[in-house]
């Protein structure tokens, strides 16, 4: 079968055309300018969270509090760290 069919000889298998699909998929809310808006404050958000994360570290640490410096805000920050990779890719 030649890559550029879009019906299947053996099957009949109508193959959907893809710029038809593609275009179908960018629609809704998930591709409207307030989602937009959304992961540009979320980008921001995200980079907050990693600051203040660090700043928390540093003053749990100095503060005595090793459990929260080495376990829980580093989890924190990783966490932030991570929704912050994921908003700047999908805003490609």
């Amino acid at each position: 079968m030649p890559p550029t069919a879009i019906i299947c000889p053996g099957c009949g298998y109508d193959f959907p055309n893809v710029s038809q699909s593609h275009a179908a998929s960018n629609k809704g809310f998930a591709y409207s300018p307030l989602a937009d808006v959304s992961l540009i404050v979320s980008t921001f958000a995200a980079a907050l969270g990693c600051i203040a994360s660090l700043y928390m570290m540093a003053i749990k640490f100095f503060s005595g509090d090793l459990f929260n410096a080495l376990v829980f805000w580093p989890i924190a920050f990783f966490l932030q760290l991570g929704m912050l990779v994921v908003f700047l890719r999908v805003q490609k």
